[in-house]
């Protein structure tokens, strides 16, 4: 790679010669971040997209609405929710979309102040393809007294909506301090799908969230299930507490069920710091459900923190609609413990923060990031079940990324795929979908003596259409091999290359071979399901400790998943929010039909406002871009260019 550079205004022609469309509308120096998308199952021209949106100098929940299929939008911001009080909720984030198969589509995302800790979950619903939304309301109770009735209002006299309209929990801050005094609600996801054979409709109270009869209301074809991280309220690290938990909906989000714990107890979790119970699983977070669209079973996966050292993700199931779930699954185990850790090291023994240009910048102690980069990262991905039916009905996928081929000097994370045939209740070792050379010598928690070859990959998503093309996409460092000029000074860049960033897509047909006839033979179908080793692994009946030495996959050589890069153009992640902190959590991909929807942040038109000083607004941002591309058989956008050197340091015009 060239470090050369040119003016800006190149860069912006490069940038807008390609099929990437930027999807936020807006011409605000603001950023946008953390993505998702879906497709109208009723109208495939019917895209809707969602966002954490900064253009009102604050971070809300935007929405993204194309009526052409994903060419053109038209974009906003979700209405706050009301509280008795007059007041409303400003803040919001971590947005989720889906439709129902009545072509209903639902916006899922926290609210909060930020001033002190009032907070909820809320559901906004769409009956016109993401033009208008409703808007969630907290009731003001007329019965006060009566702790065992629902009467309540939205709003004045004259307000239609239904007293909880679009809530799913909700708490008011008793000291009017943002001290943590109250439970919070934090990282969402939502699944809608059919109701279980032999499950009912059913409809709940404003204030009690019990069952009530629905009378006029009208039932949706679906179940609209969401879940989250509980955040309850502690006073020190001895009593943490945080359960993955569910509501759900079958009044298209007007009301919804008791919030329900089902993160439950596993063997395999160890209690921290202190036991309620030797095996809860208290310790949780990145919780996404998927429901199988025949059947109607429910599956969420979460990562789990209950563990003598490295991390593990988990699954629960319910069949019943959710009123049950199985204890949890293991999935397989998260090496995250020996990422990059933002912070002044304080000169102790054993203090992991090895970043302390990214305290400078502002990045939270104890963040994990990755080499050359300051935002924070995690390993979170999802879940999707295979929508095929059939011999496919039990079948599932997981997504991570960890950073199990990497150390803390030299961080090196990729994309693992995990696979079930049996509903979640076991599964196959993981298979590697970037299919680049990576390479860890050594052992991974001693980066002094380790030997690293390889760049990062992060932010997984997962999806499979009816016809079983699995589409995974991820960041992608790849493409930087050499490059030494960077935007922040000092120990910001540790080693050449890894910097820039590129969004990648992954392809596997998951279809025995030669079922029927492909003009691609990568397309033809993998008769190993796409995993490189298809042996179930038994349950474990204790804590995992999986060690510093060697594990799945490292060494891995047959490679199943076809990569390809998306994103016409790479970014320098530099230029995002905040001086390049935060990049938000997840990107997204939907695949419909024949098509997927790649949907990712992207600081292509971030500059440089480093050397001016006084510049309003600032140059620093991150906007949301969209691909759309074939579910089978998709080509790389472009590969690495000589103009790709223009990115590493953009100044503003």
């Amino acid at each position: 790679m060239n470090d050369g550079q040119a003016p800006a205004d190149r860069i912006e022609a490069i940038s807008d010669d390609g099929d990437d469309i930027r999807v936020n509308q807006d011409l605000s120096c603001f950023p946008q971040n953390e993505t998702s998308i879906a497709v109208n199952p009723r109208n495939s021209l019917n895209v809707v997209g969602g966002a954490n949106d900064y253009r009102l100098g604050f971070g809300s929940s935007g929405f993204y609405s194309s009526f052409d299929g994903g060419r053109t939008y038209r974009d906003g911001i979700l209405l706050f929710p009301s509280l008795p009080n007059g007041d409303n909720l400003d803040g919001g984030g971590d947005p989720a979309i889906a439709f129902d198969r009545q072509g209903y589509v639902y916006y899922a995302n926290i609210n909060f102040n930020r001033t002190d800790d009032t907070n909820g979950m809320f559901v906004s619903r769409s009956s016109n393809g993401g033009r208008t939304w409703s808007r969630p309301c907290v009731p003001e109770d007329t019965t006060p007294r009566n702790t065992t009735d629902n009467a309540g209002r939205c709003g004045p006299i004259g307000d239609t909506r239904t007293p909880g309209d679009g809530v799913l929990n909700f708490y008011f801050d008793n000291n009017t301090t943002a001290d943590g005094s109250v439970p919070f609600n934090d990282k969402e996801y939502i699944a809608v799908g059919p109701r279980p054979a032999g499950v009912a409709p059913q409809c709940f109270g404003a204030f009690t969230h019990q069952p009530i009869n629905c009378g006029s209301r009208p039932i949706g074809s679906d179940r609209i299930y969401v879940t989250w991280s509980l955040f309850h309220t502690f006073t020190s690290v001895a009593t943490a507490n945080v359960n993955i938990v569910m509501s759900y909906s079958d009044d298209r989000g007007v009301s919804w069920s008791p919030v329900k714990a089902i993160s439950g107890n596993a063997p395999f979790c160890t209690p921290f710091p202190l036991p309620t119970s030797p095996t809860n699983c208290n310790l949780n977070q990145g919780s996404t459900p998927t429901v199988h669209p025949t059947t109607g079973a429910l599956y969420v996966s979460f990562q789990n923190f209950n563990t003598p050292d490295e991390n593990q993700y988990l699954v629960v199931r319910s069949t019943n609609g959710g009123r049950t779930f199985t204890r949890p699954r293991f999935v397989g185990s998260v090496f995250d413990v020996n990422y990059p850790i933002s912070g002044r090291n304080s000169g102790q023994v054993g203090d992991p923060r090895n970043r302390p240009d990214c305290a400078a910048r502002g990045q939270q102690d104890f963040r994990d990031v990755l080499t050359n980069s300051c935002f924070r990262v995690n390993s979170y991905g999802n879940i999707v079940v295979d929508k095929r039916g059939g011999t496919y009905a039990n079948d599932l996928y997981v997504v991570i990324s960890d950073n199990r081929e990497g150390t803390p000097r030299k961080s090196n994370t990729n994309i693992y795929l995990f696979k079930s045939t049996n509903g979640g209740d076991n599964w196959a070792r993981p298979t590697r979908v970037n299919n680049d050379v990576s390479r860890l010598t050594g052992f991974r928690d001693d980066p002094n003596n380790a030997q690293v070859v390889g760049n990062d990959q992060w932010f997984p998503w997962v999806d499979i259409n009816t016809l079983g093309d699995l589409n995974v996409v991820f960041y992608d460092r790849r493409l930087d091999t050499n490059s030494t000029r960077h935007e922040w000074p000092t120990f910001s860049r540790q080693f050449p290359g890894n910097y820039l960033t590129w969004f990648w897509g992954a392809q596997c047909r998951v279809a025995p071979a030669g079922d029927d006839q492909q003009d691609d033979q990568q397309t033809g179908g993998d008769p190993n399901g796409c995993v490189v080793d298809s042996r179930l692994l038994p349950q474990p009946t204790a804590p995992v400790n999986p060690g510093g030495g060697r594990v799945a996959p490292q060494g891995q050589t047959r490679f199943p998943f076809r990569n390809f890069v998306i994103s016409d153009v790479p970014s320098n992640m530099d230029y995002a929010f905040r001086a390049g902190i935060f990049i938000g959590d997840y990107n997204n991909v939907a695949v419909r039909g024949g098509l997927a929807y790649g949907f990712w942040t992207d600081a292509r038109n971030g500059r440089s406002s480093r050397m001016q000083t006084g510049r309003n607004p600032i140059c620093e941002q991150s906007d949301v871009y969209l691909d759309r591309y074939p579910a089978r058989g998709a080509i790389s956008d472009t590969g690495a260019r000589t103009t790709d050197a223009l990115f590493l340091k953009a100044n503003c015009p």
